[in-house]
């Protein structure tokens, strides 16, 4: 039994010990990416606008990112002329902080930058915009709150005997109710679209679109570095592109990037 005892004090030590290591670990990284962050903001700067680059890259390559981050990457990259680049940072930076004002004028503007004016449907347009009002991290926890309240109210009329009591309840418990499945639906959209569905921008100064994933295909129409688009579909090293304005056709991978 003291053997056992022993045993199972060196485990809890062991434990613990990891645990300790593993959190100085966890701390002396982030303290190297937070050194790293202030470098590249210096070089940036000082105009060394490639040698920025270079540091905020080392950052994400060690497994971190943040909406600062990509909005610093966007910056560098517009500053150095490279439109395509810029655009899938400033992109990233708004997924992530979508209310930040900075993102969103940097965004807009490197835009206006861009050849093609691809002129979206105004019903296509408003949906996205009630889609996207507001991050998704907010929407699960406005879904989880109207659940609970759901779920309180309900049994708050079950046990209470009132039936006049009841009735007022169910006067809140019903839009309370509709309210959560239409945010709840919209959350699964969400969720859905986060994992399945893909946009990209164009990184090349300008690319044939063909009506097929083969170098013969017929040319359907022109794009140009900094437009967006939805990708459908990979087919070796071709992928299938979505426009806004619905217009499809098939491009190489290695003209864009993934967003």
């Amino acid at each position: 039994m003291k053997r056992f005892l022993i045993i199972k004090q060196s485990k809890s030590i062991i434990i613990r010990a990891i645990a300790c290591l593993l959190l100085l670990a966890s701390n002396v990284i982030a303290d190297h990416n937070q050194y790293l962050f202030n470098q590249a903001s210096e070089r940036y700067q000082q105009d060394k606008y490639d040698e920025a680059i270079a540091v905020y890259q080392e950052i994400l390559n060690n497994g971190y990112e943040s909406w600062q981050l990509y909005y610093n990457l966007g910056n560098c990259y517009y500053r150095i002329g490279k439109l395509g680049k810029a655009l899938v940072n400033y992109e990233r930076a708004y997924r992530l902080n979508p209310k930040n004002e900075d993102v969103e004028f940097n965004l807009r503007l490197a835009n206006t930058r861009t050849v093609d004016n691809i002129v979206t449907p105004p019903l296509y347009k408003t949906i996205q915009q009630i889609k996207y009002f507001i991050d998704i991290k907010s929407l699960a926890w406005i879904v989880l709150s109207l659940y609970f309240v759901v779920v309180l109210l309900i049994i708050v009329k079950i046990l209470w005997r009132n039936i006049r009591a009841q009735k007022w309840l169910m006067g809140f418990v019903i839009p309370l109710a509709i309210v959560f499945v239409l945010f709840a639906a919209l959350l699964t959209v969400r969720i859905h679209e986060q994992k399945t569905v893909e946009y990209a921008i164009l990184l090349a100064q300008k690319v044939e679109v063909l009506g097929a994933p083969t170098d013969e295909g017929t040319v359907l129409f022109i794009l140009h570095e900094g437009v967006k688009f939805r990708v459908e579909d990979i087919s070796g090293q071709w992928a299938k592109i979505r426009l806004a304005d619905g217009n499809v056709g098939w491009i190489k991978q290695d003209v864009f990037e993934i967003i």
